[in-house]
């Protein structure tokens, strides 16, 4: 029975947040307490024994956490196409604006920024639903001139519309009977592509691949677009030299730099996601979750890449994730301990 210690995680972005800490918390919540808003509460967690783990394992943790820092941007553009564009906006606001950051509109501005950082994007993270600012659009077109219109995205007026029109983009996710759940979902897996389209396009692949005794987790990696004058659909591969190749070849720089100093098996395990990363492979994501899995023994453990699909309304893609841990030793034992003498 082994107890895991959490040492990077990127469902949230909490390190962006400690430029905005709270002033409210109180004095005995510190350090523990970073940050308070609306229904988030940021934690900073002590990582015990960490200094007690050998040099190379430490260097394993680094590069694995440099790793997981890198892929943050696609989970964003997952999430919905205008995520990236509108917190790069509101984050050079943030940065450079020279009004009166102790107004109203001022400080709803800056929780805005702080929902988009922790929910990876315009919509909140278990719900679905759309944030909805509390300052007002004059206030944002004000601010956004006061620091020059030249810092901002060409398509400023559009991103305005998404941030304020609670008829765009209303839901991330949407799996109501009866809706065609793509066209009506804010989630960037599908281009121009109606539900009933995908269906059948997955449909006509699996039935293709029928005799294969393992078949591979169709459009797991991959966004399936429509080309607009033909209607031809085809899918977008996220893959070195393929789409969000930027952020994967530099994931993929980090994990080799943690393959050259892990121990076997895990070292293998790596080269596997390595070579997934470069082709794009569904075969070979098989192989590195099987090595993976079949690793016991390894002391520090990480999650890294295209995994868990519940942010696709028909459950083929999945979202870009990433942590890192390592066995806390002291706290297994104590778990040991207590199964062994525990009553019914």
């Amino acid at each position: 029975m082994k107890t895991l210690t959490f040492i990077s995680l990127m469902t949230t972005s909490v390190a962006c947040l400690g430029s905005c800490t709270n002033p409210a918390a109180s004095d005995a919540q510190q350090p523990w307490i970073v940050d308070r808003f609306d229904d988030i509460k940021v934690i900073r967690y002590e990582v015990p024994r960490f200094e007690r783990l050998p040099l190379e394992q430490k260097e394993l943790i680094y590069y694995l956490a440099e790793a997981a820092k890198c892929g943050r941007d696609i989970l964003f553009d997952q999430n919905c196409a205008a995520n990236l564009p509108i917190r790069r906006t509101l984050e050079t606001l943030y940065l450079n604006y020279k009004g009166d950051r102790t107004s109203d509109e001022w400080k709803a501005l800056e929780k805005y920024l702080k929902k988009v950082w922790f929910a990876n994007g315009i919509h909140h993270h278990y719900s679905n639903d759309k944030f909805r600012p509390e300052f007002s659009e004059s206030f944002f077109r004000e601010a956004a001139a006061s620091v020059g219109m030249d810092r901002f995205p060409a398509d400023f007026d559009f991103l305005c519309k998404v941030i304020f029109d609670p008829a765009i983009y209303p839901t991330r996710l949407n799996q109501a009977a009866g809706a065609d759940m793509l066209w009506t979902s804010a989630s960037n897996y599908y281009s121009n592509v109606r539900q009933h389209e995908a269906e059948q396009f997955y449909a006509a692949m699996a039935a293709a691949d029928a005799g294969d005794p393992c078949p591979v987790s169709y459009g797991l990696n991959s966004q399936l677009v429509k080309e607009e004058k033909t209607g031809r659909l085809y899918e977008r591969t996220w893959k070195v030299g393929g789409m969000y190749s930027p952020a994967i070849e530099r994931i993929v720089y980090w994990l080799e730099k943690a393959r050259d100093v892990a121990a076997e098996p895990q070292k293998q395990t790596l080269a596997a996601l390595i070579d997934y990363y470069r082709t794009g492979d569904l075969k070979q994501f098989d192989r590195y979750n099987i090595l993976w899995l079949q690793d016991t023994v390894s002391n520090v453990d990480f999650v890294n890449g295209f995994i868990e699909t519940y942010g696709d309304p028909l459950g083929y893609k999945a979202s870009w994730e990433a942590n890192v841990n390592f066995v806390d030793s002291a706290a297994c034992r104590r778990t040991r301990i207590i199964s062994e003498n525990a009553q019914w």
